[in-house]
């Protein structure tokens, strides 16, 4: 079967969701990736202001596996 189409083949095959991970971090949390020993922060779940200004922990900052 073939299909045409003018909408783009990601639109019409969506590739699962990415599965996220939680770390807990200074009594705060961080959603992200785990992908290849390496942590990309998706999310910051926390209720202190300055866990926000911190740039380890903004959407897209890599953390590296403690150790490795």
């Amino acid at each position: 079967m073939i299909l045409y189409s003018i909408v783009p083949p990601e639109q019409v095959f969506p590739s699962p969701p990415p599965e996220y991970a939680v770390r807990r971090v200074h009594n705060s949390y961080i959603q992200g990736i785990e992908q290849g020993g390496e942590f990309t922060v998706s999310r910051l779940i926390s209720t202190d202001p300055a866990m926000y200004l911190d740039p380890r922990y903004r959407p897209g900052s890599v953390l590296k596996r403690p150790g490795g």
